[in-house]
C-alpha cells in the first residue's frame, strides 16, 4: 500500500539532544563523518548516593554547598553535594540532604559492589569527613551509566570540527553534554543555542526549504528505526 510513512514526520529541523554515543548512529548514514568524531567521545558512569540526616547528627558547619575530593586523597567518593543548603525545599525544616558521588573514569571499578554497598561506603565516607553521628533517616541510590563525557586531551578540536561538518547540514545541530560543557548550566545554553541556530536558518532563501526537509525527513526516519 502507498501513503506516508505513519511513524516518519516531516520537520524543517532537527536538535540532537542525546549523548554521542546515541547520537552517532542517528548519525551514520546521513551524515558518516560526524558520526565517527561523536563515536570517539568517551563516557564514564557514576553513581548518585543521596543521604538525609537530621541537622544536629551533623557536627560540621557545612559552611558552602559541598566539597570534591581530589584522587591524592585515597578516598573512594568522588564529591559531596549539601543539596538542601544549595536549593530551597529539599528537605524539611531541621534536616540535611547530602549527595554523595561515587565512580567516575578514575573509580569505575567501585561500581561493580550492590547498591547496598555503594550506599555504606557513602555513609563511612561523609560520617568521617563531615562528623556525622547516627544513622542516615533516609538512604536512596541512582546508578548513570555512561553519562558523564570525557574531556580528554584535543577534544576542543573535535568540538571545533564537528561544528564546521554541521555547517554543510544547518537545520541539523546538537544540544548536550557531550561537546561543551557537563554541567545543566551548559546544557540549558547548548539547547537555546541550537534552538537560535536554527531559528536563524529557517529565515534562509525559500529555494532551500525543499533540501531542509528532506535532510530532517530522513532523521527523523533514522531515529524512528534506532
Amino acid at each position: 500500500m502507498g501513503g506516508k510513512d505513519p511513524h516518519s514526520e516531516d520537520v524543517e529541523g532537527v536538535i540532537l539532544a542525546t549523548p554521542a554515543h546515541h547520537a552517532a548512529p542517528l548519525l551514520r548514514d546521513f551524515a558518516p563523518a560526524i558520526a565517527d568524531e561523536l563515536q570517539q567521545i568517551e563516557y564514564a558512569s557514576g553513581a548518585v548516593v543521596s543521604l538525609g540526616y537530621r541537622r544536629e547528627q551533623i557536627a560540621h558547619p557545612l559552611d558552602g554547598f559541598g566539597f570534591v575530593v581530589p584522587l591524592v586523597e585515597e578516598r573512594t567518593i568522588l564529591s559531596c553535594s549539601f543539596a538542601s543548603l544549595k536549593y530551597p525545599g529539599r528537605a524539611p525544616e531541621g534536616t540535611v540532604l547530602l549527595r554523595v558521588f561515587i565512580g567516575g573514569a578514575c573509580q569505575s571499578g567501585l561500581l561493580q559492589l550492590s547498591k547496598s554497598a555503594l550506599i555504606e561506603l557513602a555513609e563511612r565516607e561523609v560520617a568521617e569527613l563531615l562528623r556525622i553521628q547516627g544513622e542516615p533517616i533516609l538512604r536512596h541510590i541512582k546508578r548513570h551509566t555512561r553519562a558523564m563525557p570525557q574531556y580528554h586531551v584535543g577534544h576542543s578540536l573535535r568540538v571545533a570540527k564537528i561544528n564546521r561538518l554541521l555547517k554543510v547540514h544547518p537545520t541539523l545541530t546538537m544540544a548536550s553534554n557531550a561537546l561543551s560543557g557537563v554541567g545543566v548550566p551548559a546544557c540549558i545554553e547548548s539547547g537555546k543555542r541550537a534552538a537560535k541556530q536554527l531559528l536563524a536558518a529557517d529565515g534562509q532563501e525559500d529555494s532551500e526549504s525543499g533540501g531542509r526537509a528532506v535532510a530532517a525527513t530522513r532523521m527523523s526516519c533514522l531515529a524512528r528505526n534506532s
